[in-house]
């Protein structure tokens, strides 16, 4: 993962697209921040370049979630990991692994055929859900769930797509649910928790947990050797499942 093309989206408190972590990386990168655009330097865009336009497209299709309420339809008023994600990924179906996480819901079967480039990884007792592409690339959607010490749940999900090295885009968000109003709700001071840490380092990247509470949080600084990784810095973190939040502990 060189920082010349390795892009990661964090934050959204500001809009999505084309967002970094923090205003370093656009500076190493030679330009400005710019949430609308990207600078092209030359008449015909490097791989890198196209592969992270592309990359960039997608994701703004979560652009204002940090805003968005999500309404959960439920059966007998309760909720599972199904409910909540078929409430997201209805609200953001133009994204292909919402899409495809949809059709999955209606035909589990179908993602078993060989022919089928997406899989799902379906863990309702643990509150996760994932789908994402059989491909080195990566364009996927996470969802895992915690249940919270004043009744309410906590809804975390997490998005990625592009190559990685070459303009892979990923973001977070977590949402309150109240069962009173039906509504998954941004919750703002628990994406703050990351970003706190996210403005430390060039990039972070957020693993929702297959089992268990905790986060994985895997965080990179990149060194000045463009053509090698062997200046770059990994420092690895947990997010500490309190009952209501998370506290950051490194690893």
């Amino acid at each position: 993962m060189k920082k010349t093309t390795y892009i990661w989206a964090c934050g959204l408190a500001l809009p999505l697209l084309f967002c970094s972590c923090n205003s370093k990386n656009a500076a190493e990168k030679g330009g400005e921040e710019d949430s609308t655009a990207v600078t092209v330097v030359s008449d015909q865009p490097t791989d890198d370049e196209t592969s992270a336009d592309e990359s960039s497209n997608k994701a703004s299709v979560f652009e204002g979630w940090s805003t968005r309420p999500i309404t959960v339809k439920t059966e007998g008023g309760k909720v599972d990991i199904h409910a909540f994600a078929k409430a997201f990924c209805q609200e953001y179906s133009a994204a292909e692994p919402c899409a495809k996480m949809l059709s999955y819901f209606k035909n589990p079967t179908d993602f078993e055929k060989p022919e089928e480039v997406f899989f799902v990884k379906d863990y309702p007792k643990n509150g996760y859900i994932a789908c994402d592409w059989r491909f080195e690339s990566v364009n996927n959607v996470t969802l895992c769930y915690w249940n919270r010490k004043n009744g309410h749940q906590l809804v975390g999900v997490t998005t990625e797509c592009g190559m990685e090295g070459e303009g892979m885009m990923g973001q977070y968000m977590f949402y309150d649910y109240d069962k009173a109003t039906g509504l998954m709700t941004p919750d703002m001071n628990v994406v703050k928790v990351f970003d706190k840490l996210a403005a430390s380092y060039e990039d972070i990247v957020l693993y929702l947990p297959e089992e268990g509470k905790d986060i994985v949080v895997y965080a990179f600084n990149y060194g000045d050797d463009e053509e090698s990784e062997d200046d770059d810095t990994l420092d690895s973190y947990s997010g500490k499942w309190d009952g209501a939040s998370f506290s950051i502990v490194k690893e």
